[in-house]
């Protein structure tokens, strides 16, 4: 499945599709009336995840510049294409957005036979966020940044281990190409869900863990795992003092997990306009971006167009990569 890259820029723009769907818009949007109702926020993750806190912490701005309740329906299931085929088959009347990030709809396609949904069906909204992972070692492990891992790793091809959400995930796919960039061969433990290879790596089960920060940060911070490297192209804010990859040995390395929002196509360009001016609202709040930061993740509030080029980017960019790193679904 590929994006239209037509289709996402024509609708960014506000080109001949979106003005096809404003001129069926209902009558309560022609009127400049929306929303008049609440708005349902899909989050394909279960309570508690990444995607799901990142919704929650958004969401009482976006009520605010709404004027209406915000109601966040949690849809989990494979890798997130249950909660987004359900909201691509929702009614395009702008009171059903859709909560996405970089694995549904750039790793996704590859890995699974079917998604259930099409994504160039999709409208691009809000280019909400950037996330940067961090490896995480058990303390136990003889290393205390990467560049001694990666030393330790070489002596003993396929000893270390390392634990991800699951094969295709985000953290998955970014340890692999850690793998292939330093030219080394560890053992991937796939579990469902960051959090329990979390768990098994505090209790030593595990090596390392490539994380995303939400997770790993208050056992960071209480010196129970010990942060190797951040994945970003720059040290994180809340890890100052912990290098990047490509600073430790890997030049050239970056891996930055993406999170959005979008409609279903049809959807009037008055209300992606609005949704958009929500979310972007909620975004520049101090104690938003101070949230944020602190858990390793940049604001970043992009509009429709440039969200639909980051998609089109991300989806010409990794299949090819994850044929080459041999990721597949068990």
């Amino acid at each position: 499945m590929t994006l239209n890259r037509r289709l996402f820029l024509q609708l960014a723009a506000g080109g001949p599709l979106a003005g096809a769907a404003a001129a069926h818009m209902p009558t309560a949007l022609a009127q400049g009336k929306y929303p008049d109702r609440p708005v349902t926020l899909v989050v394909p993750q279960p309570a508690g995840g990444d995607a799901d806190a990142v919704c929650r912490t958004l969401q009482a701005k976006m009520q605010e510049v709404l004027g209406q309740p915000v109601i966040i329906d949690n849809r989990a299931g494979a890798a997130g294409n249950i909660g987004v085929a359900y909201g691509a088959k929702a009614a395009p009347d702008g009171y059903t957005v859709t909560f996405v990030n970089q694995g549904i709809l750039a790793f996704n396609p590859t890995l699974y036979p079917s998604t259930g949904f099409s994504a160039a069906r999709l409208v691009p909204v809000s280019w909400l966020t950037s996330t940067d992972l961090v490896l995480c070692a058990n303390p136990s492990l003889p290393a205390r940044n990467l560049q001694e891992f990666l030393a330790l790793a070489r002596k003993a091809p396929g000893r270390y281990t390392y634990g991800t959400a699951g094969n295709g995930s985000a953290n998955h796919i970014a340890a692999k190409m850690l793998e292939s960039m330093a030219r080394i061969e560890l053992t991937h433990v796939p579990y469902k869900g960051g959090a329990p290879a979390i768990v098994d790596t505090l209790g030593g089960q595990l090596d390392t863990v490539m994380a995303f920060p939400l997770g790993a940060l208050p056992h960071i911070k209480a010196g129970k795992l010990v942060p190797l490297a951040t994945t970003g192209a720059q040290r994180s804010r809340a890890l100052p003092d912990v290098p990047t990859v490509a600073e430790s040995g890997v030049p050239g390395y970056e891996f930055s997990s993406w999170f959005g929002l979008v409609v279903p196509q049809g959807t009037p360009q008055e209300a992606v306009e609005r949704l958009h001016a929500a979310a972007s609202a909620a975004l520049k709040m101090p104690e938003t971006v101070d949230k944020l930061r602190a858990g390793l993740t940049e604001p970043v509030g992009a509009g429709p167009r440039e969200f639909a080029e980051l998609i089109v980017r991300e989806t010409k960019r990794w299949p090819p990569l994850l044929r080459q790193y041999g990721i597949r679904l068990d």
